[in-house]
């Protein structure tokens, strides 16, 4: 027999999820609440190759009161303003106007000098992942490799990354050179994994303030 539609189950659980312009209307309320409560906004530069944990790292490490405010420039934009007649403070528009791809804003109580110390304290040399450019380049040599490193039992997980490498008298061996990096070309996902097993940190997560927005002043 025909099912009803009237008989059709609705999960009592489901939620109704926010739409887009819902979502981007919550971003733009959030950013004008904290820069309203904070006397001082600066704009910091903010590396896109950075592990999501930095930013955790940075926003825990903040002297108290401060708000790290991360999003697309548009939508920040959107809330300090774009001109004189809707700018949330005066002359903030000038430094909205700064904002850019990679840019966060930091809005909090505390001196420049008490946040570049906390940003320089939070800088760290990291792993770098896929697309970053190299800085150096990185050549494994053929040749057995560092049993320590590489233990025979990861024979499959360097064939997956498509190294030339087979076993011999119980160890892994390179049978060619393999190139983990050139410089200045973007890292592969394999050589981004590569270096991780190397233990190579060639990226750093170094933040730095670019503007300042300070009793209504805006500077560098």
């Amino acid at each position: 027999m025909p099912i009803s539609k009237r008989q059709k189950k609705v999960s009592l659980t489901k939620v109704k999820k926010r739409s887009p312009p819902q979502a981007r209307a919550s971003y733009v309320d959030t950013v004008r609440s904290a820069v309203e409560q904070a006397p001082n906004l600066y704009l910091v530069g903010i590396d896109a190759f950075a592990r999501p944990t930095r930013f955790k790292q940075l926003r825990s490490a903040l002297p108290p009161g401060s708000t790290l405010l991360m999003g697309k420039k548009t939508l920040m934009r959107v809330a300090l303003g774009d001109s004189d007649e809707n700018e949330l403070k005066p002359n903030i528009s000038q430094f909205a106007a700064k904002i850019e791809g990679g840019h966060a804003l930091i809005a909090t109580s505390c001196d420049r000098g008490a946040l570049e110390r906390c940003l320089a304290e939070s800088a760290a040399p990291e792993f770098a992942t896929a697309g970053f450019p190299a800085p150096s380049t990185v050549t494994l040599e053929r040749g057995p490799l560092d049993v320590a490193k590489f233990p025979v039992s990861m024979l499959a997980a360097l064939k997956k990354l498509d190294l030339p490498v087979e076993v011999r008298e119980s160890k892994l061996v390179l049978i060619d050179d393999w190139s983990c990096a050139s410089k200045g070309s973007p890292l592969t996902a394999a050589q981004a994994k590569m270096l991780f097993h190397l233990q190579m940190r060639v990226h750093e997560f170094k933040p730095s303030i670019l503007a300042s927005y300070v009793d209504g002043v805006v500077g560098d």
